[in-house]
C-alpha cells in the first residue's frame, strides 16, 4: 500500500520495528498537531531515536532483498547534521541512499508497505531557521497520507516513490504512487479514523466510541470486537460495489470497500494491507443486488493481547455468499451477523481498525430493499419459493409443475455437488429433470410417494478456489415422516456455509430451481402451500398430544411404550455404527416396569434419574444412514432433566454422527415413554411427553438458560450433579475473573466482585492448569452474559463445565476459556432478558467446575430479601458435617462463617467437659462462645493453636463412650497433630467413633450438643483455597521495552523461583506459585541457554518481600538491547544470592507491608522487563 506523509518542517522522532526486514517506520514532526502513522506493520525489535530542536536528518541509506513477494527493505540508516543513527536492522546485497542537497534537509517521508516496508522515498525541504517552527493549529486526525495520500494535493511527487527503494531523490515537490487530491473524501474529522485527514467534510464526522453494541440511529449494527485500534466510519453513501479483504494467520487486517456515491466509486480502507488479498464484487447498482448481511468472527488473540475480527463474509439480496475471507476453523472465535431489516442494503461500515481490524458494524438502509426481493436470497414473490443460495454462475433451471418428488440421484466429486437427477410425479407418470454434469459417486434417495414425501431440502455452499466460483457442496433431503437421506456431498468441517429450505406448514417438495453447468452451482426448491407433506405430516408432528418422533429409518420392529408415569433409569448400548440397545425402567402406580429394544451389543451405560424429584424432560441426539447396514440408524442418544442435569452422550461422539434431532415436553412436560423401531440396532426413536403436568420437581425444561427458579434474575446451574454447592451472592458487579482450565475442563474459577466500594473474592474448585483472566472496566461496563459448555467427562464419571466465556455491556468478549473444539459438548448462555449486570455464580464444584449459574441485576439483589442469602459472607455456603458422638445435650451452633480456627480450648477429665474455639474472619479474631461446664480439681486445660493462614484444621477425631460423652478427640492440620486430649480407645473398648473431615476442605467453623459436658460435635467445612484473599495490586516493570509481554498473574504466594543466565543477563524465569493447597508451575518465560538454571526454593511460611532488579544496555545482533542483568530476592527470613551479574541501573521491588505474590514482564531469548504483583501479608 502507498503512502506519504508528506512534507513538514523538519522531523522530530523516527521509530522503527524490524526483524529479518524492516516491518514499519513511524515519523513524528515539528510544526504539526497532526498524530503519527506507523507505515508497516509491527516486527520482533522495536528501535528508534529523537532530534534535539536544531538537529534534522541530511541523508538517510538502507539495504533492501528481493524475494518471491516483492522487495524489502532489511536496513536503514539515518544522519543528520550532529550524528550518524543506525544501522537499524540487517545489512544485504542491494544498497541505496538519498541525501539532501546543501542548505536542505529531508522533511518528510514516503512509500510502500505491506507485511513489510517495501520502499522508501523523501521529500526535501530548506532548513528552518531557529524559532520559526511552530503548531499548526488542527484536529485529532492523522497526518497527510494515511492509506491513501492525502494532503492539499498541491505538491507533485518526490523522487523515486516506486516499488523498489532509492530513487534520486531531488525533487522537492510531493510524490507517491497515487495521486493526491483535495482530502476532502477521506476519513479525518473528529472520528480520528484510520485514514489520513484532510478537512474530513464527507465521511469523518464524529467516529463514535466503537464499543458500544447499541445502535444511534435506525440501521446501524454493531460493531463488535476489540477496543484498539482507530475508530472509523464509513457514512453518507448509497451501496457498495466490491469489498477486498485482506488477512493472516491471526485476524482480518485490512479492508477495502468502493462504496456508490451519486453515482460514483468513493474508496474507504481500514486496517493494514497484509496477508492475502481476496474480492468479493457485487454488480450494484445493476441487476439489483446489494449486500444485505455482514458475517463473521471475532476472538482475544494472545499474541497481540487484543481482540480481532477474525474472518468475514457477506450475503447478497440474491442468495449469493461471499467466500470467507480469514480464519477458516473451529477456533475462529466468537460468531456474529449483522443484517438489515426487511432485506435492507448496506450502505457503509464503523469499527476499529489500526494494524488489523480491531470491530466492524454495519449501516444498514432502513428505506428500500436490498436489491430485487428484498428480504434475501430465500424470500421471492411466488408462494412456496426458497432460494436460490449459492454462486451466480451456470445456467438457470426452474423445474415447475409437477405434483412430487419419487426419487433424486446427486453426484459429487471432491469438491461440491456436481450432478442431480430428479424424478417428479405428474399426472400419476415419472418425469424426470437432470442439471450439472454427472462426475463423481452416484447416491440416490427414494421415496414412498404419496405415502410420504419430501419437506425440507439442506445443504451447504463454498466458494472453491479451483474454480473460482460458489458451488453447492452438499445436499441431504429429509420427508414427512422424519426419514432422512445420507448426506450427498463434502462430510467435513470445510464444507461452508449451511442452508435449509423447509415447507411452511409441512408442505411436500415440487420442483428445484437454480444455477448449474459443469456442477450445481446454486439451489432452490418449490414447496407445495396448499397440501401437506405426504401422509402422516411432519414425521415429529402428530396428532396424539405429547407424542414426538420418530425420526431415523424404516427398518426393525415398530414398539410404543405407553401407559406409565415417568422414568427412573435408561441403559443405552452402542458400537462403533451406532445406538443397538435401549432399556428403560419406567415407574407405573409406584412400580418399576421394565422395557427393552433394540440387540444388547457394544459398550453399555446407564443415566439414573431420581424420579419423581427430577423428570427427564428433553431426548436428543444423531442419526445417520449407515452404509455398512444400508439403512439410517439412531447414532448417539442424551438425556436432559428438569433440573438441568445431562446424561453423558451415548453412542457416537464425532462430527460424523449425522443430523442431530430434540425432542422435548411442551411446557417442560415429563417424558413417560418412548417409541420407534428397534431390530440389530435403534432404527427410529421417538418420545411422549406428559401434557398435563410438569417434569419433576419445578417442572423447568431446561434451555441455554438453564432451569428456571423463583429468584429474580438467577440463571442456572446447568452442568454436573457432584461437588459442593456455591452461591456468591450480596455484590454489585465483577471486575475481574480469573478462570483455570486443564485438557477436561474449566477447573477452577476466581471472582472479583465489588461490594460497598470494595472488592471481595470469592474463589470456586481447585487451581489447576492453566490460569487465564479477564477484566472488566467496572462501573463503566458490566457482564451481560455468561457462556459456555457442559459435557459428561468420562474420565471423572461426570458431567463437568468445559469450557466459559463473558460479554460485556459494550460488547467486548472474553477469550474463550476451556476446550476449544468441536468435542467441547453442549452449549449454554445466561442473559438477562433486559441486559441486567452479572451481580453473582452459583454452582457446584471441587475438584473442578461441575456446575454453574448466574445472577443479574433485575433491579433487586439475588436470595429474595436482598441479604447475603446463605448466613455466610464466605460466597461458597461451607459444606456441614452433621454432629457425631453421644446422644443428648443443648444444641449449638458458631456457624461456618469464618475463614479459619485459630486456637482450640479444651478442658477435660474423665470425659471433655468443655471446649471452646477462637476463628477469624478478615484478619480479625473471633473468640466463640464455651460449650460445656468446667470441672473441678481434677480437670486439666490445654489450647491448640493454629498458626492461620498457611496452617489450617483439616481434621477431628475421637470417641464417646456408653454415657453419651465425648471422652476423647484430637486434631490434625496441614502441619501438625495436637495431643490426645481425654483418654484414647483401646480394643475391647465400647462406643462410637467420631471423624470429621472432608478431602481437600479446612475447618471453618463448629456445631454440637453439650450440657455439662460434651456430647456431641460436628463441623463446618469449605474449599482450602477458599480463604477471600485481598486484592493484589500491580507494580510497573523495571528494564527494558523489547519482547513479548508475559504474566502470570497473582497467586496466595511464591515457593519456587528458577533463574537461568547466559553471557549477558538473565535469560530465563520460570516462577512456582502456592494457590490455596494447590502448587502452580507457571510457564518458563525466555530461553534457557547451555548454562542451565538456578533454583531459590522458599520454606514454609517463608514470603518474598523484595525483588532487587538490575538491568542495562548491552549490544546485541547490531543493536542496543535492554536486558534484566540480576536478580535479587528478599524474604521475611533471607535475603538470595546475586542471580547474574550485578551491573547497571537497580531497583527494587517492593511495597511495605506486603508479600510478593506474581510476577509478570517481557521476554526474547533474554529477560527484558521484570514486574511484580503485591498483596498484603496476613497478620
Amino acid at each position: 500500500m502507498s503512502w506519504d506523509d508528506g512534507k513538514h518542517a523538519k522531523v522530530k522522532k523516527v521509530q522503527l520495528t524490524f526483524d529479518d526486514v524492516i516491518r514499519s517506520i513511524e515519523v513524528e514532526y515539528e510544526g504539526t498537531n497532526l498524530k503519527s502513522q506507523r507505515r508497516g506493520t509491527v516486527g520482533t525489535r522495536s528501535d528508534g531515536f529523537t532530534l534535539s530542536t536544531d538537529e534534522y536528518i541530511t541523508s538517510v541509506s538502507g539495504y533492501y532483498k528481493t524475494t518471491f513477494s516483492g522487495d524489502h527493505i532489511t536496513a536503514l540508516t539515518f544522519k543528520t547534521n550532529k550524528k550518524t543513527y543506525g544501522p537499524y536492522g540487517n545489512k544485504t546485497q542491494n544498497y541505496f541512499s538519498a541525501d539532501a542537497p546543501k542548505d536542505s534537509q529531508i522533511a518528510g517521508f514516503l512509500g510502500t508497505s505491506g507485511n513489510a516496508l517495501s520502499s522508501l522515498d523523501v521529500h526535501f525541504a530548506p532548513i528552518p531557521t531557529p524559532g520559526s517552527i511552530k503548531p499548526q493549529p488542527g484536529g485529532s486526525g492523522t497526518g497527510g497520507g494515511g492509506s491513501k495520500p492525502g494532503g492539499s494535493g498541491n505538491e507533485s511527487g518526490g523522487g523515486g516513490g516506486g516499488s523498489k527503494p532509492g530513487g534520486s531523490g531531488n525533487e522537492s515537490g510531493g510524490g507517491s504512487s497515487k495521486p493526491g487530491g483535495s482530502g476532502n473524501e477521506s476519513g479525518g474529522g473528529g472520528g480520528g479514523g484510520s485514514k489520513p485527514g484532510g478537512s474530513g467534510n464527507e465521511s469523518g464526522g464524529g467516529g463514535g466510541s466503537g464499543n458500544e453494541t447499541g445502535n444511534d440511529g435506525p440501521g446501524k449494527m454493531g460493531p463488535l470486537g476489540g477496543d484498539k485500534g482507530n475508530v472509523f466510519d464509513d457514512v453518507g453513501f448509497e451501496g457498495v460495489k466490491k469489498i477486498t479483504v485482506g488477512a493472516d494467520q491471526y485476524s482480518v487486517t485490512y479492508i477495502k470497500i468502493e462504496y456508490i456515491k451519486d453515482g460514483q466509486v468513493v474508496v474507504r480502507e481500514h486496517g493494514t494491507v497484509r496477508g492475502e488479498l481476496k474480492e468479493f464484487s457485487v454488480d450494484y447498482p445493476n441487476d439489483n443486488i446489494s449486500i444485505t448481511a455482514v458475517s463473521g468472527t471475532y476472538k482475544h488473540i494472545f499474541t497481540y493481547d487484543t481482540t480481532l475480527i477474525t474472518s468475514l463474509y457477506f450475503t447478497t439480496s440474491k442468495g449469493f455468499t461471499s467466500p470467507l475471507f480469514g480464519i477458516d476453523s473451529e477456533k475462529k472465535g466468537t460468531d456474529f451477523e449483522f443484517k438489515g431489516e426487511n432485506g435492507g442494503k448496506l450502505i457503509g461500515l464503523h469499527g476499529r481498525g489500526g494494524n488489523a481490524i480491531d470491530a466492524i458494524g454495519a449501516y444498514f438502509d432502513t428505506g428500500s430493499q436490498g436489491g430485487k426481493g428484498g428480504g434475501g436470497g430465500s424470500q421471492t414473490d411466488v408462494p412456496g419459493k426458497k432460494g436460490p443460495l449459492g454462486g451466480e454462475k451456470g445456467e438457470e433451471f426452474n423445474d415447475v409443475g409437477f405434483e412430487g418428488v419419487k426419487k433424486i440421484t446427486v453426484g459429487a466429486d471432491q469438491y461440491s455437488v456436481t450432478y442431480i437427477k430428479i424424478e417428479y410425479v405428474k399426472d400419476g407418470k415419472v418425469e424426470v429433470r437432470e442439471h450439472g454434469t454427472s462426475r463423481g459417486e452416484l447416491q440416490e434417495f427414494s421415496v414412498d410417494y404419496p405415502n410420504d414425501s419430501i419437506t425440507a431440502v439442506s445443504g451447504t455452499y463454498k466458494h472453491i478456489f479451483t474454480y473460482d466460483t460458489t458451488l453447492i457442496t452438499s445436499l441431504y433431503f429429509t420427508t414427512s415422516k422424519g426419514f432422512t437421506s445420507p448426506l450427498f456431498g463434502i462430510d467435513s468441517e470445510k464444507k461452508g456455509t449451511e442452508f435449509e429450505f423447509k415447507g411452511e406448514n409441512g408442505g411436500k417438495l415440487l420442483g428445484f430451481h437454480g444455477r448449474g453447468g459443469n456442477a450445481i452451482d446454486a439451489i432452490g426448491a418449490y414447496f407445495d402451500t396448499g397440501s401437506q407433506g405426504g401422509k402422516g405430516g411432519d414425521g415429529s408432528k402428530t396428532d396424539v398430544p405429547g407424542k414426538k418422533g420418530p425420526l431415523g429409518g424404516d427398518k426393525g420392529e415398530e414398539f410404543n411404550d405407553v401407559g406409565f408415569e415417568g422414568v427412573k433409569k435408561i441403559t443405552v448400548g452402542a458400537d462403533q455404527y451406532s445406538v443397538t440397545y435401549i432399556k428403560i425402567e419406567y415407574v407405573k402406580d409406584g412400580k418399576v416396569e421394565i422395557r427393552e429394544h433394540g440387540t444388547s451389543r457394544g459398550e453399555l451405560q446407564e443415566f439414573s434419574v431420581d424420579y419423581p424429584n427430577d423428570s427427564i424432560t428433553a431426548v436428543s441426539g444423531t442419526y445417520k444412514r449407515v452404509y455398512t447396514y444400508d439403512t439410517t440408524l439412531i447414532t448417539s442418544l442424551y438425556f436432559t432433566t428438569s433440573k438441568g442435569f445431562t446424561s453423558p452422550l451415548f453412542g457416537i461422539n464425532s462430527e460424523k454422527k449425522g443430523t442431530e434431532f430434540e425432542f422435548k415436553g411442551e411446557n417442560g412436560g415429563k417424558l413417560i415413554g418412548l417409541h420407534g423401531r428397534g431390530g440389530n440396532a435403534i432404527d427410529a426413536i421417538g418420545a411422549y411427553f406428559d401434557t398435563g403436568s410438569q417434569g419433576g420437581d419445578g417442572g423447568d425444561v431446561p434451555s441455554k438458560d438453564g432451569p428456571n427458579t423463583d429468584v429474580p434474575g438467577k440463571k442456572g446451574p446447568l452442568g454436573g450433579d457432584k461437588g459442593e454447592p456455591f452461591d456468591d451472592v450480596g455484590f454489585e458487579g465483577v471486575k475481574k475473573i480469573t478462570v483455570g482450565v486443564d485438557n477436561l475442563s474449566i477447573t477452577y474459577i476466581k471472582i472479583e466482585y465489588v461490594k460497598d466500594g470494595k472488592v471481595e473474592v470469592r474463589e470456586h474448585g481447585t487451581a489447576r492448569g492453566k490460569l487465564q483472566e479477564f477484566s472488566v472496566d467496572y462501573p463503566n461496563d458490566s457482564i451481560t452474559e455468561v457462556a459456555g459448555t457442559y459435557k459428561h467427562n468420562y474420565t471423572y464419571d461426570t458431567t463437568l463445565i468445559t469450557s466459559l466465556y463473558f460479554t460485556t455491556s459494550k460488547g467486548f468478549t472474553s477469550p474463550l476459556f476451556g476446550i476449544d473444539s468441536e468435542k467441547k459438548g453442549t452449549e449454554f448462555e445466561f442473559k438477562d432478558e433486559n441486559g441486567g449486570k452479572l451481580i453473582g455464580f452459583h454452582g457446584r464444584g471441587g475438584n473442578a467446575i461441575d456446575a454453574i449459574g448466574a445472577y443479574f441485576d433485575t433491579g433487586s439483589k439475588p436470595g429474595g430479601n436482598g441479604d447475603n442469602g446463605s448466613g455466610s459472607n464466605s460466597g461458597s455456603s461451607p459444606q456441614k458435617l452433621d454432629a457425631q458422638g453421644g446422644k443428648g445435650g443443648n444444641q449449638w451452633d458458631d456457624s461456618g462463617d469464618h475463614d479459619g480456627v485459630t486456637k482450640i480450648h479444651v478442658a477435660y477429665s474423665r470425659v471433655i467437659e468443655q471446649i471452646k474455639f477462637e476463628y477469624v474472619k478478615n484478619g480479625e479474631t473471633k473468640e466463640g462462645p464455651a460449650h460445656g461446664v468446667k470441672g473441678g480439681a481434677r480437670t486439666m486445660i490445654a489450647t491448640f493453636e493454629i498458626s492461620h493462614p498457611n496452617e489450617y484444621l483439616l481434621s477431628v477425631k475421637g470417641w464417646s463412650d456408653s454415657s453419651n460423652k465425648i471422652v476423647g478427640i484430637q486434631f490434625t492440620t496441614n502441619t501438625k497433630t495436637s495431643d490426645y486430649y481425654g483418654f484414647e480407645k483401646y480394643p475391647g473398648d465400647e462406643g462410637t467413633d467420631i471423624l470429621l473431615e472432608v478431602k481437600d476442605k479446612k475447618i471453618v467453623g463448629f456445631h454440637g450438643f453439650a450440657d455439662n459436658q460434651l456430647n456431641s460435635l460436628g463441623a463446618y467445612f469449605a474449599p482450602i483455597a477458599s480463604t477471600p484473599l485481598k486484592p493484589s495490586k500491580k507494580l510497573q516493570g523495571v528494564g527494558g521495552d523489547e519482547g513479548a509481554s508475559w504474566d502470570d498473574g497473582a497467586f496466595d504466594g511464591v515457593k519456587k523461583i528458577q533463574v537461568g543466565q547466559n553471557n549477558d543477563g538473565v535469560s530465563f524465569v520460570a516462577v512456582e506459585y502456592q494457590n490455596g493447597s494447590q502448587k502452580v508451575v507457571g510457564d518458563g518465560h525466555g530461553k534457557q541457554s547451555s548454562l542451565g538454571v538456578e533454583t531459590f526454593e522458599l520454606a514454609d511460611g517463608e514470603y518474598i518481600t523484595s525483588v532487587g532488579v538490575y538491568y542495562d544496555k548491552i549490544h546485541a545482533e547490531g543493536r542496543g538491547v535492554t536486558v534484566v542483568t540480576s536478580l535479587i530476592f528478599k524474604t521475611n527470613k533471607q535475603i538470595s544470592q546475586p542471580f547474574g551479574m550485578t551491573g547497571g541501573e537497580y531497583v527494587e521491588l517492593k511495597e511495605e507491608g506486603n508479600k510478593i505474590v506474581g510476577f509478570h514482564g517481557k521476554a526474547s531469548d533474554w529477560v527484558h522487563q521484570i514486574g511484580v504483583y503485591v498483596a498484603p501479608v496476613t497478620k
